[in-house]
């Protein structure tokens, strides 16, 4: 068991984030290739909570060793490191497919074809903006992609983001929250709705939030829903 030590630790967290941007360029400037400015907003809402120690589960450990599938993972976290959005979320928990996985008879953990590793650099740029402005400082991934099999048995939509490669479900503070979590967690949710309201329409942002716990972002449409799978439901609809 190893205790995962790279990641957040790696972002550089100030308010202000570029879209494209290398890193490299002096803050307050950009050229037209960086493309449009994103302003992180500062929240009123202060948090004293810190985020939780993730440590590799042996599950993953087990399914990594197997076959080719270490060289497969490196070689998909290397090209995300080259586009800058390497080691934001810890790779045991960026190959989780579905929390069904094993009622459905599938893989707890998957990696996506190559031709969809691109897919993911713009939600993943978003969580690096959420993670950056301090909107999420406590939270667990728990379903990145899945194939068709999967997404139908677990119940995920026909057109189900996921299955591209451009969504990324978690949840927010423990998986069983005590009385005490639940406050973190509506401010965590209605950070989300502030930057989602702001941001979300250049960013082509989804927001859902389910009854479940369960939040769903994703870059391939400016929407929002809630339990009802409607955004008549969303917390965000205000």
């Amino acid at each position: 068991m190893k205790q995962f030590s790279k990641g957040l630790l790696g972002l550089c967290l100030i308010p202000l984030i570029f879209v494209g941007c290398a890193t490299t360029k002096q803050p307050g400037r950009v050229s037209p290739a960086d493309g449009k400015r994103i302003y992180i907003p500062q929240e009123r809402v202060q948090y004293d909570r810190k985020a939780r120690s993730k440590t590799v589960p042996y599950v993953y450990t087990h399914w990594v060793s197997a076959l080719d599938n270490l060289s497969r993972v490196r070689e998909y976290e290397v090209y995300l490191e080259r586009h800058g959005v390497g080691n934001i979320i810890p790779s045991f928990e960026l190959m989780r497919t579905a929390r069904d996985w094993a009622k459905c008879g599938r893989s707890q953990y998957m990696i996506p074809s190559r031709e969809l590793w691109a897919n993911q650099i713009p939600t993943l740029r978003v969580f690096k903006y959420l993670v950056a402005a301090n909107v999420l400082t406590d939270f667990e991934v728990t379903s990145v992609y899945r194939d068709l099999p999967l997404n139908r048995c677990a119940g995920g939509a026909n057109s189900s983001r996921h299955l591209f490669n451009s969504a990324i479900d978690f949840r927010i503070g423990p998986e069983y929250p005590q009385a005490q979590d639940y406050t973190y967690i509506e401010n965590t949710k209605f950070k989300l709705c502030q930057f989602w309201n702001q941001h979300g329409q250049s960013l082509n942002m989804g927001l859902g939030l389910y009854a479940s716990g369960q939040i769903h972002i994703d870059t391939q449409g400016y929407r929002t829903w809630g339990p009802d799978l409607t955004r008549n439901s969303s917390m965000c609809n205000y």
